[in-house]
């Protein structure tokens, strides 16, 4: 199925299935502005102030998307998307978690700079986590930002089925009144004519192309509203939680303002007119909606290409924004946002080239690194202490989501120096045929890491690699 078919597929079921919300039941939400809004917040078990103890549960459960009948999903807690972990920089996350599922699984905590045996995956970090069985996993939270959590084993079918949730650390010297905040996580998810669920495509042309669903999710929901304040500025922290869709955020008549990516708070706000998020990134925008209360506003995805072959995606509704009475006094001047960001010192780093590849055939399709399977392409080695560039070769016609466990890299313009304003990243888009560089620094946290494309199809196909840090 091609993109622009399966985005015709997604109009014609939002529109003639009538899908409904998934039914969400868990703990309360925070009194921020997703109040209400679909997310359910993790329970902390534990009192102390600097220690955030969740239990979380995967298992299969039914949500109602058409109306009148059930999806077989898998869900963590059972909520789509899983609860929502909310906790401060600094503190000690412990997840006690219990596999439920009648096949093995992991947790992978995306982009939270953690200690190599807390990375969630199998045969490399940890043994998977069979059907019944336990894992506790527990490291500090170093950095403030949006990240998310999902499985790392049969990721592509794990997380197609419900898999997913947010992360939210809270930076405790963060300006106040930046706007109110809503956590929104993006996502999709493929099924037939009566909501059963419908497995990733094994066909050349669908790994391509990608695992896009025919139904697009917001928190959890389709197409779903978000009241906004008169007068009141919006903060919207968003996570791409999809299998492989690219999502092009559009507002009509308005830009936002893009405080943060992956690893929190740009080094300055840019503005942005369509801010881009491909499989797995995360972005922080400020948002001030215009128009007088019974205003609504229609946050859409806009046409976006993936590839040089690939048909442009096509536009889908979001979220509908419903200006609404103010309750509380009109935001105040955005305070000069600012971050000190080192910028790396790349001078005499080792280069090191990943390209990624692509071998297509009649009948099969082959992504590699360097021109082999990611299971045999030789790792990249590095020493704790020590600072690479990675040449990151997109030899393909299509776009891939880089993504590299562990560690946070900067963006290097052609002569080496960091691209500015500085973000801490830890998945970047590479679009086709070109070249971008990376610059990492390898803390004391040694190990084997995974880096790989963040389409899954794409992994799941080949596109993958190890990078051992050692003392």
């Amino acid at each position: 199925m091609t993109e622009a078919h399966v985005a015709s597929f997604a109009l014609f079921s939002l529109l003639a299935f009538g899908c409904a919300s998934p039914a969400l039941s868990g703990a309360d939400t925070r009194a921020r502005s997703d109040r209400d809004f679909g997310l359910t917040e993790a329970r902390d078990l534990d009192p102390g102030p600097d220690v955030v103890s969740i239990a979380l549960r995967a298992a299969p459960g039914a949500l109602e998307i058409l109306p009148g009948k059930t999806t077989p999903l898998a869900t963590y807690g059972g909520t789509l998307p899983g609860p929502l972990i909310v906790a401060k920089r600094g503190d000690r996350l412990d997840v006690h978690f219990e596999n439920g599922l009648t096949e093995p699984t992991t947790l992978h905590f995306h982009g939270i700079r953690l200690p190599n045996a807390m990375d969630g995956v199998p045969d490399m970090t940890q043994p998977a986590v069979e059907p019944g069985g336990t894992f506790d996993y527990s490291f500090t939270l170093p950095d403030a930002g949006l990240y998310w959590y999902h499985p790392h084993y049969d990721t592509l079918a794990e997380l197609g089925s419900g898999l997913y949730g947010a992360i939210l650390v809270e930076d405790p010297d963060e300006p106040s009144d930046l706007g109110d905040e809503t956590v929104l996580v993006l996502s999709d998810v493929s099924v037939d004519a009566d909501c059963a669920l419908l497995p990733p495509s094994s066909d050349p042309a669908a790994v391509i192309a990608g695992s896009d669903g025919n139904v697009v999710l917001v928190n959890g929901r389709i197409h779903p509203t978000l009241d906004v304040q008169s007068g009141r500025r919006q903060r919207l922290r968003i996570v791409n939680a999809a299998r492989a869709r690219y999502f092009s955020l559009g507002l009509a008549g308005h830009s936002f303002l893009q405080a943060g990516s992956d690893g929190g708070r740009l080094e300055q706000p840019i503005s942005v007119q369509n801010p881009v998020l491909a499989p797995a990134e995360r972005v922080d925008v400020l948002l001030d909606p215009l128009g007088d209360a019974g205003t609504s506003l229609e946050l859409v995805a806009v046409p976006i290409a993936r590839g040089l072959s690939l048909p442009l995606s096509a536009q889908v509704p979001l979220l509908t924004l419903r200006v609404v009475p103010a309750e509380s006094a009109r935001s105040p001047p955005l305070a000069a946002l600012s971050r000190a960001i080192t910028p790396l010192d790349t001078s005499g780093a080792e280069q090191v080239t990943i390209a990624l590849t692509v071998d297509e055939g009649a009948n099969s399709v082959s992504m590699g690194i360097n021109g082999v399977p990611g299971s045999e392409a030789q790792p990249i080695h590095a020493l704790v202490g020590s600072t690479q560039v990675l040449v990151v070769q997109n030899m393909t016609p299509y776009a891939h989501p880089f993504h590299l466990h562990g560690f946070f890299f900067q963006q290097l313009d052609s002569s080496g120096l960091a691209v500015r304003p500085l973000a801490e990243k830890d998945t970047i888009n590479v679009p086709p045929v070109t070249q971008i560089k990376l610059g990492v620094s390898y803390d004391n946290r040694p190990g084997t890491w995974m880096f790989h494309c963040h389409i899954l199809d794409h992994a799941e196909a080949g596109m993958m690699g190890m990078l051992h840090v050692m003392n």
